[in-house]
């Protein structure tokens, strides 16, 4: 079996349960320590307001890994269940009495919209620090990335990574259990964003995908109840592990990630892991499918690990960042293999439809339908648009196996 142990943040695995309605409360944040993630994110006092989804397209395709975009809080809102800071305390107690020994109690800590709304903001966040971990909080986290953060309110001026740095100083001289710092990559730069907590001394930063979107259907009355809620979705992956992998190399930040963003599935939270990030943070998918769908991406992840070949997460995290280092003239052989491939490539006639896609799609001059088939021409430079749109498999190159068998 292979350790997924997280030695950096002192985890059991890499999954951690966001701040979001499915850590709001104590009942929430058992239900959610019973799929045994590596920590579990309690929401915020004072939070407030959170709470609802509207998913597209359904989340039985975010299930299944199909496209899929969730906006939050645009169902019925949750209301606090706190009326106290010291009330709050008592339930981190009972969470911390109750919850699997083994799973890490994160908890966050004030609201990135504090800084605008209460001027008593660094007395609060500085008493809620000292509070929570006498109350038996494994961790603290500052919770930055709620969309439109980075514009603090629509004061587009204010400089988001002065901050985040003085905000996360501003906890660690009080805290005596790890920071970690969950940071926007909406409307910043997030690699400065990152550098900004780092060098203030977090133990751990988690860039994670939550942006401000205006999402609707044609039919606007029957899509969403307002405009502009956090919006995330599986195609925000990408973006995030594009992130991670920056910092870690032309970022040189070392500090533990704890990344999200379009983490549906046990293969995204693998290609997170893969771009640099330490841990995922499960958000929309705790949310929407519920504690089984968590369950379900740890253990396939756990499989995948064993027929991998995979001993522990050591041997992953990172390993497709030698996509951004291979040498000069290993990407320049990759290219011209996968570029000869497509040159030699022909046309199966008996898999032909003649539908011309391919030769509309051709810049060169390359295709031509001769007597309802198409046919490639010497000129064909095997840029491979028309392998793309060929539906029949007439025009066929398996660039993967092209790829795999070149030296790195």
């Amino acid at each position: 079996m292979a350790d997924l142990s997280v030695r950096s943040l002192n985890l059991m695995n890499p999954f951690i349960i966001a701040s979001s309605p499915a850590t709001h409360g104590v009942k929430a944040v058992l239900k959610s320590a019973r799929t045994l993630p590596g920590a579990v994110a309690m929401r915020n006092f004072g939070h407030g307001g959170g709470g609802g989804t509207y998913n597209s397209t359904s989340g039985e395709s975010m299930r299944a890994g199909g496209p899929a975009t969730q906006t939050h809080a645009l169902g019925t809102t949750i209301k606090d269940p706190f009326s106290s800071l010291a009330e709050f305390c008592e339930a981190v107690q009972t969470v911390r009495r109750e919850m699997p020994a083994d799973v890490r109690l994160w908890v966050s800590i004030g609201h990135a919209m504090d800084i605008v709304t209460n001027s008593n903001w660094q007395k609060d966040w500085s008493r809620q620090a000292t509070e929570l971990q006498r109350a038996g909080a494994d961790a603290l986290e500052l919770h930055f990335n709620t969309p439109g953060v980075a514009a603090f309110g629509g004061n587009r001026l204010m400089d988001c990574y002065r901050v985040i740095q003085f905000a996360t100083k501003l906890v660690k001289q009080v805290a005596t259990i790890p920071v970690m710092v969950k940071l926007p990559v909406e409307g910043c730069d997030p690699l400065r964003a990152m550098e900004a907590a780092v060098s203030a001394g977090a133990d751990a930063i988690g860039p994670s995908a939550r942006w401000k979107a205006f999402v609707f259907d044609l039919d606007w009355r029957q899509t969403t109840a307002y405009p502009g809620g956090g919006y995330g979705g599986n195609q925000a992956l990408p973006i995030i592990c594009h992130a991670v992998a920056e910092a870690r190399l032309s970022g040189g930040i070392t500090t533990p990630i704890y990344a999200g963003g379009g983490v549906y599935s046990w293969d995204a939270a693998a290609k997170l892991i893969m771009a640099g990030s330490d841990a995922v943070q499960l958000g929309s998918l705790a949310c929407c499918l519920g504690p089984g769908a968590v369950t379900d991406v740890i253990r396939e992840f756990d499989a995948w690990m064993d027929r991998s070949g995979h001993p522990d997460l050591q041997s992953l995290r990172g390993e497709a960042l030698q996509l951004f280092t291979m040498p000069d003239a290993a990407k320049k052989e990759r290219q011209q293999r996968l570029g000869r491939a497509y040159h030699d490539a022909v046309v199966d006639p008996d898999k032909c439809s003649g539908c011309g896609h391919c030769v509309d799609a051709c810049w060169y001059d390359s295709l031509s339908l001769v007597d309802g088939k198409a046919e490639k021409a010497p000129t064909c430079i095997g840029c491979g648009y028309c392998f793309q749109v060929c539906a029949t498999g007439a025009l066929r190159v398996d660039a993967g196996k092209v790829l795999a068998s070149c030296d790195i």
